[in-house]
């Protein structure tokens, strides 16, 4: 049965080079019937000068011995004119031995003489599948570039122009980075552009919420574990470290992880090597470490909350993200920056905001920060805003002043903007947790243990305290 098929791109072609003429048309007679484009040529310089005149020739199947270059010569010199070129060796059954070094220098596969048609077309189907796929990925990389790159965190600010110049930084060499910053700066959208634009960007990004792990399985989350290794341990399982190798792992608020666990993680960062629960032997684990903290390493430290020997292992880069409320200055093109993204989004389209209705953005403490500003934004979206946005189309709570910027400073004010923040978000979310914690960034259990905490209530039983 002779096999279909089709290039995705109209670009693609197939050069064959082969001294025998017949042999030669019978294979470009046998991709045109299977709908590939194909042009035959009948020596190794005649396949040279076609390759570097026609961009469009994707895959070359080319005879090993020929007259004057031979296919070996052949292959060597396409992959100088077009290094990602595929060079398929057809070869007879005496000169195997010659086919398997050609793919040790560069040819992607072969096929001896005389072929079955069927065999031939399968060869040619799975490079062209590979190629499909290198291109997805490719067309995801710059998708995941431009989602995740420096120009997607704005701020004009001197704060945030510090703060580029350390994410740049970062970017360029394999130091572990530690990022500070409060609930809603944005400390995962900073890791992610730190990996995106890094050379590990084509392995994985793998985030991690130390605070939404029960305590009694972040070992085997992060580490992995061995098949009955506890009771209902069922399988064997990687763990996240494994899941991130050659990527990046962040570590997403590591003050929440137990002290005993951070233990392990230095040894890691250390030894570069991790061992699963219920396993004797260790194994090697290439990673590169961001970690997150809504304090500063020092207040950590001392609060008993970050082991110091890894705070300074962690943090070889510190990136300390400003509060909203630091960078008042930033708010005209974060509110610009959520209009361009809502507009893609919603029917209704809004233009700008209003003098008074930025005055009012201004004056406020943003206790959520930047997340706190998107989910504004949206929610005008969501109401039906057109043109501008107008005083009235704000949350009453912006209008009303409440939670405007003072020069309060040191713990009780600490505490009451985090308190109002919490209150604040469930508010948005008209009571629903999962939502609020989403806006706040953080966990459900965190948002219980904060509701207890200040005497919000509706607080549900059975979670942790």
């Amino acid at each position: 049965m002779l096999l279909s098929l089709r290039m995705d791109a109209t670009t693609d072609k197939i050069l064959i080079v082969e001294d025998d003429a017949d042999m030669a048309e019978t294979c470009r007679r046998l991709f045109r019937r299977a709908g590939l484009e194909a042009e035959a040529v009948y020596g190794g310089a005649e396949a040279l000068e076609r390759l570097k005149a026609d961009a469009g020739f994707t895959i070359i199947l080319t005879d090993l011995r020929m007259p004057g270059m031979d296919g070996t010569e052949v292959l060597k010199k396409a992959k100088e004119i077009r290094p990602e070129v595929d060079v398929i060796i057809m070869t007879g059954y005496g000169t195997i031995q010659n086919a398997i070094q050609a793919m040790k220098i560069g040819a992607t596969d072969y096929i001896t003489k005389p072929f079955d048609r069927d065999e031939l077309l399968r060869a040619v189907s799975q490079i062209l599948e590979s190629r499909r796929l290198r291109s997805e990925v490719s067309r995801l990389q710059q998708e995941l570039q431009g989602t995740y790159g420096f120009p997607n965190l704005v701020g004009r600010s001197a704060a945030m122009q510090r703060t580029f110049a350390r994410m740049h930084a970062a970017a360029g060499n394999e130091s572990s980075v530690l990022i500070v910053g409060e609930t809603g700066t944005g400390k995962e959208m900073v890791a992610r552009a730190i990996h995106y634009n890094g050379a590990r960007s084509p392995h994985p990004f793998v985030p991690v919420n130390c605070g939404a792990i029960p305590r009694d399985l972040i070992e085997s989350e992060l580490f992995g574990h061995r098949k009955g290794a506890f009771t209902g341990a069922s399988r064997d399982t990687i763990g996240l470290f494994r899941a991130a190798d050659q990527g990046t792992l962040f570590l997403d608020e590591i003050i929440e992880m137990p002290l005993e666990i951070q233990a392990r993680l230095l040894r890691v960062l250390q030894d570069k090597n991790i061992r699963r629960v219920g396993d004797v032997n260790e194994s090697p684990v290439d990673v590169r470490f961001i970690a997150a903290s809504s304090l500063p390493g020092e207040e950590a430290i001392q609060a008993g909350r970050l082991r110091q020997d890894l705070y300074y292992r962690v943090g070889v880069i510190t990136i300390d993200l400003p509060p909203l409320r630091a960078r008042v200055d930033d708010l005209p093109f974060l509110v610009q920056h959520f209009l361009e993204k809502f507009n893609r989004v919603f029917p209704n389209k809004v233009e700008g905001i209003e003098p008074k209705a930025l005055d009012y953005l201004s004056a406020y403490s943003w206790p959520g920060n930047v997340r706190e500003l998107e989910h504004v934004i949206e929610s005008v979206f969501a109401m039906g805003a057109q043109g501008r946005i107008r005083p009235e189309d704000l949350p009453e709570l912006l209008r009303q002043g409440r939670g405007a910027s003072t020069p309060e400073a040191g713990p009780q004010a600490l505490a009451e903007a985090e308190r109002r923040a919490v209150e604040q978000a469930l508010l948005a979310a008209r009571g629903n947790k999962s939502r609020a914690a989403a806006i706040l960034g953080i966990s459900r259990t965190r948002l219980y243990n904060k509701m207890r905490l200040f005497g919000l209530g509706g607080a549900e039983e059975g979670e942790a305290p």
